[in-house]
């Protein structure tokens, strides 16, 4: 771990934990001086990587130094990100607008029918608290470079283990002034930080104490009880058992002991002030904090979302829920994905335009698209797309001012979803997944030929293929590439060199990582609202929003959609264009999607309590998920990147997705290097028997075929939390396990019989 001084411009000043500091609270002064009288104090600081500062050290975690030289608490410095495209800082605003706002609906729903305090579910900056509608308001955070991360001693809870007294502390500055007794009572004392801290689902976190907090109803606040019942102040902590259960407090007074039992004072407060307006009684399993030890993965969960990044805005403008918007999105979606709508004529648009003085822009609009033919014919990827661009900019305006009506899109059903989106799940929404997959398209592939910053695998360049210049090896590379990826049922594969990414961790939850948490208590279980908390403040009152951006290799994989129909046919699956209608899979997707939910709660129930038929929406998602998590095993094997190293992105309604290697590191080509060195071995471990066999034995495949052993990642890799995924879609086998046991099973994509009609 490295430090660095208080101000780096002046002399290195030493920090708490050096060893040749002795006098503790000097030790403190020093961690904490200041470079004048009004100045607030600055925290020791370190430096680890910006992925590891923005997750596993994120402000409020956890950690000791190596060698066990103390337990600290991480706690934010002022690094604001300046350099950011606004494309960007919306995509991160937007992002954790809808985490919150799916936060809040999973977690309102705890205690139905009586309603659950917001306060109980969400931090204060995520709602606005007058009219507790779930805004985010720009202005309460700061976007914050994860270069370096302070530091303070933390739990300030010492005991002595010679005789188990136990001294607290509740600043540093109270210690830095107090020093801990060079005697305890009549032996030498042998100071250690206790490492048990009291957490709550709330987000509190507190050091063990005997003192209990409690409710003063004169005050009407919540209080804490410091004294035992003979006066003292004194206690000391008997820990000699492994339970913590069976450990105990004794007042060093009168001898009597007291239980492990601490209430939460946020949920206090707020579960009382409930009551007395007339609530609902509430039981004190929802207010009793947890002891657990500070190294538990229960005591921090980071909350972060990740994004591909566009230059073009338009990807966020056109999914704002404005009405003008919907209209421009429901022709954008049509014409993407060859929905019938009526627009009107040309020669109706320039009658219009010429009836109102403004035939010359009829002028310009078909320039544009002259111009566009020509740069086409040049193979001129960007000028196409800038000449398009400015052509349909100028019929927009026409548009707005009233001078033309804009076409309506025949289907009801894409009207109605583009009206409804708003109340799906974000990251399942096929519509702004289209649009997104549109853009990255031409952004992340098409642009990116030009500069041969991207490459069909079926027209290689002498990066990724030795056979290039060699007529003979070159045509045995594209025969025996193009084979191993009809028989995955790869319509299209292309490497990207610097796919941008973005990650942003924003805020924490503790106890668990999910909006509610399922409490053991006398044999039943009852769920708690679990708080999603923002990071602690800045200096200036702002809350650190933590952005990692990267330029790594990536895979994009687009299936064949005529073998995709044929699975989806074998399979029995509802949903599916009939014969005779000239529909892709992709416009049947968009007209039968219902929400999946945030967290996808319909496909976790076993044995077909969900209610949930084979349709086509989540079969497709399933598909693409599965075969993802395949590539992503296939690749980890043939490049040596770690599984968690690697990400994915899905777009269902296009029957394509992205893998791309995840990492701050600097890119040194393994995927590239992967594909030159063992492409047919990296395509071959995807069909594998073996890789679509499970470690675990038949139980896996009993259930649906995914587990731990064979296809799932993990849940920080997964885009969909290892849920929606089954190797039977691949190799065949038992239904998927939202199913009823009696279901017929599937047939695999992978199937021989599928790859030709």
């Amino acid at each position: 771990m490295t430090n660095t001084p208080s101000d780096s411009g002046q002399k290195k000043k030493k920090n708490w934990k050096d060893k040749s500091v002795r006098n503790q609270a000097q030790r403190i002064e020093n961690a904490f001086s200041n470079q004048g009288e009004n100045a607030p104090p600055r925290p020791p600081s370190m430096f680890r990587s910006q992925v590891q500062l923005a997750s596993t050290y994120a402000p409020g975690t956890l950690f000791t130094w190596e060698g066990a030289k103390g337990i600290c608490r991480s706690v934010p410095i002022d690094r604001e990100l300046l350099k950011i495209e606004d494309a960007t800082r919306l995509l991160i605003y937007k992002g954790i607008n809808e985490i919150t706002s799916n936060w809040h609906s999973r977690g309102s729903q705890v205690r139905l029918p009586d309603e659950t305090p917001i306060q109980l579910i969400l931090d204060d900056p995520f709602y606005n608290q007058r009219t507790q509608r779930i805004e985010l308001d720009p202005a309460q955070f700061q976007l914050n470079e994860p270069s370096v991360m302070g530091y303070v001693p933390y739990p300030l809870l010492f005991r002595c283990a010679t005789c188990g007294r136990l001294k607290e502390y509740q600043s540093i500055e109270e210690q830095a002034n107090h020093p801990l007794p060079r005697r305890c009572e009549n032996h030498e004392p042998r100071w250690t930080q206790v490492d048990v801290v009291y957490v709550h689902w709330s987000g509190s976190l507190e050091p063990l104490s005997p003192h209990r907090n409690y409710y003063d109803n004169n005050r009407q606040r919540v209080a804490r009880f410091t004294l035992c019942g003979c006066g003292s102040e004194d206690f000391s902590l008997d820990n000699d058992s492994p339970v913590f259960s069976e450990w105990k407090f004794i007042c060093k007074g009168c001898g009597k002991t007291r239980d492990f039992q601490q209430h939460d004072n946020h949920t206090l407060d707020v579960l009382t002030n409930v009551q007395r307006s007339g609530g609902r009684n509430w039981e004190y399993l929802e207010v009793n904090m947890l002891p657990i030890s500070y190294r538990a993965n229960s005591a921090f969960y980071t909350q972060k979302g990740t994004f591909i990044e566009f230059r073009d805005r338009s990807v966020v403008d056109l999914l704002m829920p404005d009405e003008d918007r919907k209209e421009q999105l429901l022709l954008r979606v049509a014409n993407i994905h060859g929905f019938d709508f009526n627009t009107p004529s040309d020669d109706k648009i320039m009658s219009a335009l010429n009836s109102i003085g403004r035939g010359v822009e009829w002028q310009d609009y078909t320039d544009h698209l002259e111009w566009a033919e020509r740069a086409k014919q040049r193979n001129q990827v960007n000028r196409v797309e800038e000449l398009l661009k400015g052509a349909a900019d100028l019929k927009e305006k026409w548009f707005q001012d009233g001078v033309i009506e804009r076409g309506e899109v025949n289907s009801l059903s894409l009207r109605r979803g583009v009206e409804t989106r708003n109340t799906w799940a974000r990251r399942y929404d096929p519509i702004r997944l289209t649009i997104e997959h549109d853009r990255f398209k031409t952004e992340h592939v098409s642009e990116k030929f030009e500069r041969h910053e991207a490459v069909d695998v079926l027209n290689p360049d002498r990066l990724i293929c030795d056979a290039v210049g060699n007529t003979t090896a070159l045509g045995l590379y594209k025969n025996a590439t193009g084979s191993l990826m009809s028989a995955i049922g790869i319509e299209e594969l292309v490497l990207i060199r610097g796919l941008p990414i973005c990650e942003f961790s924003f805020g924490f939850t503790r106890v668990s990582s999910t909006p509610v948490y399922n409490r053991e208590h006398n044999g039943r279980q009852v769920p708690m609202p679990v708080r999603l908390n923002a990071f602690a403040s800045l200096p200036n009152g702002k809350h650190p929003i933590y952005v990692t951006r990267q330029k790594n290799e990536a895979l994009y994989f687009k299936l064949d959609e005529a073998r995709v129909k044929r699975w989806l046919l074998t399979n029995e699956v509802d949903g599916l264009p009939s014969p005779d209608e000239e529909k892709s899979i992709g416009a049947a997707f968009l007209e039968n999607y219902t929400d999946f939910e945030p967290f996808l709660d319909g496909f976790k129930n076993r044995e077909g309590r969900s209610g949930l038929t084979r349709s086509l929406c989540p079969y497709t998602y399933m598909l693409l998920h599965s075969l993802s998590h395949q590539v992503m095993h296939s690749l980890a094997d043939a490049s040596g990147i770690d599984r968690d190293g690697l990400g994915e992105h899905i777009f269902p309604a296009d029957l394509a997705f992205c893998v791309y290697r995840k990492g701050m590191t600097p890119d040194l080509g393994n995927i590239s290097a992967m594909w030159r060195n063992h492409s047919g071995d990296f395509l071959r471990r995807i069909l594998s028997t073996r890789q679509l066999r499970c470690g675990s034995g038949s139980l896996c495949d009993s259930r649906g075929g995914a587990c731990p052993a064979c296809i799932m990642v993990s849940e920080v890799t997964c885009i969909a939390g290892n849920h929606l995924l089954s190797r039977s879609c691949l190799r065949g086998g038992s239904a998927p396990n939202w199913e009823p046991r009696d279901s017929n099973s599937l047939v695999g994509y992978f199937d021989p019989r599928l790859a030709h009609d």
